[in-house]
């Protein structure tokens, strides 16, 4: 008895130059199966990433009420970069590199706070909320300011969304909008506040990441908080699910309560998506879905954890709003709160993750929620997913490892995140 080792990267890189090695691998993969092992852990191959994904693609960096006056701005490090998210006097919102135009220092040092002007710590150059250089000096005679002013990247907004492109000529964002928008705008995020947030440095490649959060094969066996509330392992792909599971209700029950609610959200203006339309396509998905029978919000008893509702709801039975946007978002919308996370690579096997908390903004802790009762659904769902992507980079790792076959019913999502990768790596 024994196992075929694989090839490993060095046996690739020894017929293939560095050049070719990605269209290689692009043109070896079979479909239905899971990545070769140079995509997880191949410092060229994370580089093209950086390039050809998070640099061409629309990031989700924050939340508009983190910026909420003239002169607020935050910095997020992504893709080798800094930026300065900035609302200017004007109020509009602008993306900057955060880099002085002098000599290229850091400008801005903090990961958040409110300033009329941005001071360069290394020569005192300054610039206004808008980016405008406003001073410089000793600098000679004919220097023009105007031409030194910080350079703009892409930003665009939707329901309290803030997004940013890197690519000089972006992708289509209307369209995107357009979908997303008309699910989340009701939760009125425009008007919500961070009730807590967590970071968490997740040990695996962020493909590995955003795979595991494209399927729930894995959710009856690392998820029984989530499985408690949620419809999603009731189902197949393809249809209702054959598997005999004890915590999910008949297929009667399921299908019964989903077209009563949605009819119910249709009379106050919601769009309603089944649990088994789960997996979605392109850049951008959004879809809203019954949570089950008996419970009104994602928390461990499926109560309320904020008295104070969100957006426009008078009711706080408004299933769950999912949002996800490819490379590095998604969310979760119950009527009363909203969890976030926005994830960014930092190596090959390292991707940082932020998750917000997302509650009214007039709901006070210790009145109308608590802390304790606000978290842990989702602390403990996604420290469980940041523990299955690391195990899962480890043996991915091995010399052992070779890409393994996929679910037809329970991974097609995982499936079109890789061909929607694949065909977007793959671009020069």
């Amino acid at each position: 008895m024994g196992f075929t080792l694989k090839r490993n990267s060095s046996t690739v890189l020894q017929k293939s130059s560095n050049k070719d090695l990605l269209e290689t691998l692009i043109q070896e993969r079979v479909p239905y199966k899971s990545l070769p092992q140079e995509f997880y852990t191949n410092e060229e191959i994370f580089k093209q990433d950086l390039e050809r994904i998070w640099k061409r693609n629309w990031l989700f960096a924050g939340f508009n009420f983190q910026i909420p006056k003239p002169g607020d701005y935050f910095t997020w490090e992504v893709a080798n970069e800094s930026l300065l998210i900035v609302r200017g006097e004007d109020q509009q919102l602008r993306a900057l590199y955060n880099v002085c135009r002098h000599r290229g220092a850091r400008l801005c040092q903090q990961a958040a706070g409110s300033a009329k002007r941005f001071v360069c710590p290394y020569h005192g150059w300054t610039y206004g909320p808008d980016g405008k250089l406003l001073k410089a000096n000793y600098m000679a005679e004919d220097f023009k300011p105007a031409e030194h002013s910080l350079h703009p990247i892409h930003l665009r907004t939707v329901g309290g969304l803030i997004y940013i492109s890197f690519d000089k000529n972006p992708i289509d964002f209307e369209e995107g909008a357009k979908v997303i928008g008309q699910e989340i705008i009701p939760h009125g995020f425009e008007d919500a506040k961070a009730a807590h947030i967590l970071d968490y440095d997740i040990h695996a490649n962020w493909k590995l990441v955003y795979e595991n959060n494209r399927e729930c094969y894995h959710c009856n066996v690392a998820h029984p908080e989530y499985i408690r509330a949620n419809y999603d392992t009731s189902f197949s792909y393809r249809g209702f699910s054959r598997e005999v599971d004890p915590n999910t209700p008949n297929k009667e029950e399921v299908v019964s309560h989903i077209q009563e609610r949605n009819e119910r959200w249709a009379k106050l203006g919601l769009k309603a998506s089944p649990a088994s339309d789960f997996p979605g396509a392109g850049w951008y998905r959004a879809s809203r879905t019954p949570l089950r029978k008996g419970w009104v919000s994602e928390s461990l008893d499926g109560k309320s954890v904020s008295s104070k509702l969100m957006g426009v709801f008078t009711e706080p039975d408004v299933g769950s709003c999912r949002v996800h946007t490819l490379p590095n978002f998604w969310i979760h919308a119950s009527g009363d709160h909203a969890v976030a996370t926005r994830l960014h690579p930092v190596s090959p096997q390292l991707t940082k993750a932020k998750v917000f908390w997302l509650v009214h903004k007039d709901a006070q802790e210790g009145r109308d929620y608590k802390l304790d009762k606000l978290l842990p659904f989702w602390q403990k769902t996604s420290e469980q997913d940041w523990d299955l992507c690391k195990w899962n980079q480890q043996g991915v790792n091995s010399s052992a490892y070779s890409p393994g076959p996929l679910s037809p019913l329970k991974e097609p999502g995982l499936e079109k995140f890789i061909i929607w990768y694949l065909k977007n790596v793959q671009k020069k």
